[in-house]
């Protein structure tokens, strides 16, 4: 059984995952050719925005990732 519950899963390749602790992360499938998952945990502003928009503002989260995947240093390679 995982210690994630998945929130949102879209077909924008990307879903929302909460752990055991309550701490929100994205998970974005990023790359061409060579395709990849990376993993960012959400900071508090961050919890908030998807709190009140929910799926527009993880689109848009999501699509900046993908934009730039290492994300100014904060994103992670998500385990296989």
């Amino acid at each position: 059984m995982s210690d994630e519950e998945v929130l949102l899963q879209s077909p924008l390749l990307y879903r929302v995952l909460r752990d055991r602790s309550g701490a929100l992360s994205i998970e974005v499938v990023v790359g061409g050719i060579v395709q990849f998952e990376v993993r960012v945990l959400l900071n508090e502003e961050e919890s908030e925005s998807f709190a009140r928009e929910g799926r527009a503002f993880a689109d848009r989260l999501a699509q900046a990732i993908m934009a730039d995947p290492p994300f100014g240093g904060r994103s992670v390679r998500s385990p296989v």
